[in-house]
């Protein structure tokens, strides 16, 4: 299932590692910009401050050479099994713009056996064309920390 209702996006996908190896994944930065952002985005700047009340921002550009800025806050933190934090889209991909519509993200992890069960929450969207756009871009992002993940520690 990939709605939890008209306007919030869940996905959920097994990995091949641990649960902590898949945080990691998400808190540290130097293996978050390895995966983070679907393939064709190149990411040029990413900081991320995982602990609650720590922000995150990342800016880059796609293929056809569109900028995008995103950033947010961590509100919830729980190694190895949660992270919870806001998300939006500056205009232009330009951080001193506006932020646009904020939705929040929700990671959660289940250890299955040696393997790992991620379920990403995230919404509320305002149209359907964010809903689309966003459920692409995890989806090919998750395809590249899977690829990760398979590399050696």
């Amino acid at each position: 299932m990939d709605t939890v209702d008209a306007n919030t996006l869940r996905l959920v996908r097994i990995f091949d590692a641990p649960r902590e190896r898949v945080f990691a994944a998400w808190a540290e930065q130097e293996q978050f910009t390895q995966w983070m952002c679907p393939p064709g985005v190149v990411i040029d700047e990413c900081v991320i401050d995982v602990c609650p009340g720590g922000t995150w921002r990342i800016k880059g550009r796609q293929e056809s050479g569109r900028a995008f800025a995103s950033s947010g806050k961590y509100l919830e933190i729980e190694k190895p099994t949660r992270l919870l934090f806001t998300w939006a889209h500056h205009a232009d991909g330009d951080y001193s713009r506006p932020r646009g519509h904020e939705t929040t993200v929700r990671i959660e992890l289940r250890a299955v056996g040696a393997k790992t069960e991620l379920t990403l929450i995230h919404g509320p969207f305002v149209d359907t064309p964010s809903f689309d756009a966003h459920r692409g871009g995890w989806t090919g992002s998750f395809d590249k920390l899977g690829t990760f993940l398979g590399r050696p520690a």
